[in-house]
């Protein structure tokens, strides 16, 4: 990389460094050279990577043209006879067309031309680039790259503008080539979930596999059906926002992969008997059953709160005894288990392969540190499977004596009774890994002598103010339901949506609002549409194929709201006119897109106006058309006043060709 840029001129700015402004140029000029664009930044395929990489390492905007220029020379000419309507890129100062046809091999060619030399530039590097390359390889492109080339800064914003839209029509264009040849082959557009194929319409889903520590190709045990467990709560107090993100994220993964076309079985379990639950009723006055049951609903409320399906199956522990007292048995009589004054532990060293997903050492580390257990340990790591009564707790009846489960054996338990030997996916927070995930992995394959799970996935958690994690223990957390008086729960959903699962989210009022205010631009550019879903959403929508590609690389909801937000401007644009057959179209889409992710099914105009009344509604309508008087009389002053005076009641207006439209500025 460093003679790269030393070829392409880096080396010049040496003999000016003593100049402050030289100095940061260079160090900028090697800093790209040193960091040029990988196949697998923003999507690339390795020639429009090689080119972009290129660009980005050259020191100045001027080289940045004349490269643009020498490809616009190797750009072959465009027949006259393409230069159609239907082939000419909107939105740009120059003009430009693109036309794109699919070959043999699968792959595809465009041409391409513009009548401005440096619109042509931008043209032969996507057509140049792009060419060759399949329709999956295309429709995972992130246009952005080109601000990371260090292009975009320099152009207009009419060029800038035409460029994503030539992008757009280009991914346009191959959609429609792809589903003409779907048509000719007889071949159904719809998912086939589980085939080892890909579909015409969805990238091959990737998930990260916390066991590999690497995305995956997700492959099922059985075609087309999805097995997947999800650690719950122990219910003894309310929920905090680590759990909504644990809750939202699974409910996300279920409803992709359902929209895939799979056949899901979710199971979430409930943790009804536990220490805590114990502690917290003995507090509170109640039993243990009644304290649980209570907290059970309130998850409920919340879950339901923040638009959360309910799961296929929700087992608790105090209903699974038979089976984990049965599990229990069966380690006992392979030797993986021991008694103990009524106690039962689990003998870690004798699992050999121990450790292999927390990459943990025993060494140091007991695997049982969450609960107390008596001395009767052979090994300070073994831990609990079954523990002995003690007076006044909840018990059971068991072949060791009257007792109650461990914490790990309830999931093993309950994952086997309603999923088998082996599962899909198996998921929670990131602060199971060890001990519980891994406990549960020992157990399992212990007992039934087959793999536990196949992909591992865990949802970052929720961090509170100092960097903490959120959680009951740390008595640091924020509950769903404090949040909930403050916020809609569909704009706690689309916060948690808006960050990547794997990584820690900063609890932050702001990002609250600023979620707020994404949701109801996303609602706003609904208006208009259609109540009803009569038609099926255009399987050709640029943003369709964004938002499936983002999706399908490990359920990467920050880019597939970037996709909504995209389709949501176009939407705007066209509230303009007449909300046309485009229009309607294109709103179905990205109401059909929010499903996915659980938001924007609700009617737009209640929601962008919220629960007002008729007098307030008629004094919004009053002031605005007051405002429009004042205007027109050129009494800006008065506007303005009129403008403070609704935004203190909590309404935004919003002025367009058509006139003036308002929304709240809360859904709260």
């Amino acid at each position: 990389a460093v003679a790269g840029a030393m070829a392409l001129g880096v080396t010049g700015g040496f003999q000016a460094s003593r100049r402050s402004c030289r100095t940061r140029e260079l160090r900028a000029r090697i800093a790209r050279a040193m960091s040029p664009m990988s196949p697998g930044d923003y999507g690339l395929p390795p020639k429009l990577a090689g080119m972009a990489g290129a660009l980005s390492a050259l020191p100045n905007d001027r080289m940045r043209y004349q490269q643009l220029m020498a490809l616009a020379g190797k750009l072959k000419p465009m027949a006259d006879d393409l230069k159609v309507p239907e082939n000419k890129v909107p939105g740009c100062l120059s003009v430009v067309h693109v036309h794109a046809s699919l070959e043999e091999d699968g792959t595809v060619t465009f041409q391409g031309d513009s009548d401005a030399l440096i619109s042509k530039g931008l043209v032969a590097l996507l057509v140049l680039c792009l060419s060759g390359c399949t329709p999956e390889e295309i429709a995972g492109v992130q246009p952005e790259f080109i601000k990371a080339s260090g292009i975009s800064a320099s152009l207009t914003p009419g060029r800038n503008n035409g460029f994503f839209n030539m992008f757009k029509l280009m991914n346009k264009k191959v959609a429609r080539l792809k589903a003409a040849k779907a048509a000719e082959s007889g071949e159904s557009g719809a998912m086939k979930a589980g085939e080892d194929t890909e579909t015409e319409e969805t990238p091959e889903l990737q998930i990260y596999n916390t066991l590999s520590r690497s995305k995956e190709a997700f492959k099922t045990l059985e075609p087309g059906k999805v097995k997947m467990y999800v650690c719950g709560v122990t219910v003894y107090d309310l929920c905090h926002l680590g759990h909504a993100r644990v809750m939202v994220f699974f409910d996300i993964v279920a409803r992709f992969l359902r929209h895939l076309g799979y056949d899901v079985t979710f199971v979430r379990n409930v943790t009804d008997i536990d220490d805590k639950i114990i502690k917290r009723s003995q507090e509170t006055g109640e039993t243990a059953e009644e304290l649980a049951r209570r907290m059970e609903e309130e998850m409920a409320r919340d879950a339901k709160s923040l638009g959360c399906a309910s799961p296929d199956f929700e087992p608790r522990v105090s209903e699974s005894i038979e089976e984990i007292t049965s599990m229990v048995e069966t380690l006992v009589k392979k030797d993986f288990a021991y008694a103990g004054k009524g106690d039962v532990y689990f003998r870690v060293r004798r699992f050999e392969t121990y450790g292999r997903l927390s990459r943990c050492s025993l060494d140091g580390n007991e695997a049982g540190a969450r609960v107390e257990v008596a001395d009767v340990k052979e090994a300070p790591e073994d831990f609990v499977l079954w523990k002995s009564a003690k007076p006044s707790e909840p018990s059971w009846e068991s072949p060791w004596g009257p007792g109650r489960p461990g914490w790990h054996i309830e999931c093993s338990a309950m994952a086997k009774r309603y999923l088998g030997d082996t599962l899909d996916i198996h998921g929670g927070g990131p602060d199971l890994v060890f001990p519980h995930h891994e406990n549960e992995i020992a157990q399992s394959e212990a007992a039934n002598d087959q793999p536990y799970v196949k992909t591992w996935m865990h949802c970052a958690a929720v961090r509170s103010t100092g960097n903490e994690k959120m959680s009951k223990s740390l008595g640091n957390f924020v509950t769903i339901r404090d949040v909930l008086k403050q916020y809609d729960g569909e704009v706690v959903r689309f916060y948690l949506l808006s960050s990547q699962y794997r990584r820690p989210m900063m609890y932050s009022e702001e990002a609250l609002e600023e979620a707020q205010e994404r949701l109801l631009k996303l609602y706003s550019s609904l208006r208009g549409a259609a109540g009803a879903q009569t038609e099926s959403p255009d399987p050709e929508c640029e943003q369709q194929h964004r938002f499936l590609a983002a999706m399908a690389n490990d359920f990467d909801t920050v880019n597939a709201i970037a996709a909504l937000t995209d389709l949501s401007r176009e939407l705007l644009q066209l509230q303009q006119g007449d909300h046309g057959a485009e229009f309607q179209t294109k709103a179905r889409q990205l109401r059909a897109m929010g499903a996915v992710l659980g938001i924007l099914q609700r009617d737009p105009e209640e929601v962008c106006k919220g629960p007002v009344d008729s007098d307030f509604e008629a004094k919004v309508e009053d002031l605005i058309q007051a405002r429009a008087d004042a205007r027109k009389a050129k009494d800006f002053t008065k506007a303005d006043a009129i403008r403070d005076e609704l935004t203190g009641m909590g309404v935004v207006i919003e002025d367009g060709a058509k006139g003036t439209s308002w929304r709240v500025a809360s859904l709260a």
